[in-house]
C-alpha cells in the first residue's frame, strides 16, 4: 500500500490499473487530460472516495487534511503540468505508472512531430520529477520499438529497428532513462507492450485493436475490415495480465534489469481472430493494404518477466470469450 500516480489512469489500460491499485488499497492520483478516456471517472469509481482537484491547486491540497479521506484523487489535467511535476518532485508518490501516450503507429506516421512531442518530450520531464522525487517510473513502452525483426520470439536485446515515429519515441525514452539512472538516480521500469485487448477497449477510435474494432463493426452490423492478406501474426495479450505485470514490476525489491516484454510468448493471425468473429455469425468482410508502418509479426519473449514471478493467467480463446461477452456479441 502507498500513494501512487497513474497518468492517463481513465484510459483503457489505466482504468483497468486504477481499478487493481484500489483493491490492493493505495491511495491513488489519477492525472488525465481525458482526450482518450474510456471511463467517467466520477461514474466508473462510484465505490471510491473521490476527491476532484485542479491541477493548479495541487500545491495547496492536503489530503491527510481532507475530510472525506480520498483514495482516489482526479486530476484532470496533462501529465506535464508544473502541479503534476511538483507533486512527484515533493517526495510523496511511491511509484509513478505512465500509460499516458498517443499510441497509434498510424497517426505517428502521418503526425511525426506531435506523436514525438506527446511520446518521447514531454516523458523526459515526467523522468526528471520521478528521479527528483525517489519515484519509481514504471513506463508503458511497447513491442514497436523492434520494428519488423526476423528472429521469434523477441528477446529484450533483440536488434531495434522501430519503423514509426511512436516505436522510434519510446525506444528514445528507455534511453534516455538509462542515462538518468546514471546522472539524476532515476528508478525506473520500462514494460514493452505486445496486442494488448480486454473489455473496455474502445472499437470506435484511431486507437482501437483489431479486437475491439471488429468488435465495434459486428455490433453495428457493418462489414470487418481486414488490412493486407490477414496472415499477420500479433502476441494478444489481455489486459489483466498487463495490470499484473505493472504491479510486480512496481513491487519487486531487486529487478534484475531494467526493461521487460509483456506478452504471452504465443501469437494469433487475424484470420484466427477473423474466425472467432465467423463462428459467431459475423462473416462479412471488407479488405484493405496492409498499414503503413506496422509490422508482420509480434511474438514476444517472457522469460525475464516470469523470472520475477508473474505469467500470464488469460489465454487468447478465454480473452476473446470475455471480450465477446462485454460487447454481448
Amino acid at each position: 500500500m502507498g500513494n501512487v500516480l497513474v497518468t492517463g489512469g481513465a484510459g483503457f489500460i489505466g482504468h483497468h490499473l486504477v481499478n487493481r491499485l484500489l483493491e490492493d488499497g493505495n491511495v491513488v492520483y489519477l492525472v488525465d487530460d481525458l482526450s482518450a478516456s474510456v471511463v467517467d471517472v466520477n461514474t466508473y469509481f462510484r465505490e471510491a472516495r473521490v476527491r476532484s482537484v485542479l491541477s493548479q491547486m495541487l500545491a495547496h491540497y492536503n489530503r491527510e487534511e481532507d475530510t472525506r479521506d480520498p483514495n482516489l484523487i482526479f486530476v484532470n489535467s496533462d501529465y506535464a503540468h508544473a502541479g503534476i511535476v511538483d507533486l512527484i518532485e515533493s517526495g510523496n508518490i511511491d511509484t509513478v505508472y505512465h500509460l499516458a501516450a498517443k499510441p497509434r503507429v498510424e497517426w505517428s506516421v502521418e503526425n511525426p512531430i506531435e506523436s514525438t512531442h506527446e511520446n518521447f518530450t514531454k516523458v523526459l520531464i515526467l523522468a526528471r520529477a520521478c528521479a527528483a522525487g525517489k519515484s519509481r517510473l514504471v513506463f508503458s513502452s511497447t513491442a514497436a520499438v523492434y520494428g519488423n525483426i526476423e528472429t521469434l520470439p523477441t528477446i529484450e536485446d533483440s536488434e531495434k529497428i522501430p519503423e514509426s515515429p511512436y516505436g522510434l519515441s519510446k525506444y528514445c525514452s528507455e534511453q534516455y532513462f538509462k542515462l538518468f539512472e546514471s546522472l539524476y538516480g532515476l528508478d525506473w521500469v520500462s514494460l514493452r507492450y505486445f496486442n494488448v485487448y480486454g473489455p473496455g477497449q474502445p472499437g470506435d477510435s484511431p486507437y482501437s485493436t483489431v479486437v475491439s474494432a471488429w468488435c465495434h463493426k459486428a455490433l453495428q452490423g457493418e462489414a470487418l475490415r481486414s488490412d493486407g492478406d490477414g496472415t499477420q501474426t500479433r502476441d494478444m495479450i489481455y489486459v489483466d495480465d498487463v495490470v499484473s505485470a505493472n504491479i510486480r514490476v512496481a513491487n519487486s525489491q531487486i529487478l534484475p534489469q531494467r526493461i521487460y516484454n509483456v506478452g504471452t510468448n504465443t501469437s494469433v493471425s487475424n484470420n484466427y481472430i477473423r474466425n472467432k468473429f465467423v463462428e459467431k455469425g459475423y462473416s462479412e468482410v471488407i479488405h484493405a493494404p496492409a498499414r503503413s508502418g506496422d509490422v508482420k509479426h509480434t511474438l514476444a519473449s517472457t522469460e525475464a518477466l516470469r523470472k520475477l514471478g508473474w505469467e500470464p493467467k488469460v489465454s487468447f480463446d478465454e480473452g476473446i470469450k470475455k471480450v465477446f461477452d462485454y460487447w454481448v456479441l
